[in-house]
């Protein structure tokens, strides 16, 4: 599942979505720091890695302080999940800077845009995420992205 992207700088921190990167021992430590993850094993934790694109922020050291994945058929439709920024490292646009990386992967991105959240729901709203219910937020496709099957004949 490659996504082609190349890594970004942002702020001194580096943003990337290289496979190699992202170890189910540092997802863990972060996904600990959550309310909906804390409790969430190394096998579902490697098993979740292995089925989606993960993203995260690397600090100077190398260390990953952020991370969120995404899911996606590649066409329609993509959920955003597990999105967390170590608590030392916010305040400093990270969460923001991940999520718009990560929104940017155009391949992995694609059709509507899914997520739930009941907590940072305005950082959402910067990147074209609106409330549809609870805590379901929705982001429409860009105009480019409306689903015309390849090969089909228009009437």
């Amino acid at each position: 599942m490659a996504t082609g992207m190349k890594e970004q700088q942002f702020a001194g921190y580096t943003l990337s979505c290289k496979r190699g990167r992202f170890k189910v021992k540092e997802v863990m430590r972060l996904l600990k720091l959550t309310y909906w993850a804390k409790d969430r094993d190394a096998a579902t934790t490697r098993e979740s890695l292995r089925h989606s694109h993960p993203f995260g922020v690397f600090a100077p050291d190398g260390k990953m302080v952020g991370f969120l994945r995404i899911t996606s058929d590649h066409s329609t439709m993509y959920y955003l999940a597990d999105v967390v920024v170590m608590d030392e490292e916010r305040g400093k646009g990270l969460g923001l800077a991940l999520v718009k990386y990560a929104l940017s992967n155009r391949k992995v991105c694609r059709g509507k845009g899914l997520l739930l959240t009941h907590t940072a729901n305005g950082l959402y709203e910067k990147v074209g995420f609106y409330n549809q219910a609870d805590r379901l937020m929705v982001r429409d496709p860009l105009p480019d992205e409306v689903y015309k099957p390849s090969g089909s004949a228009q009437a």
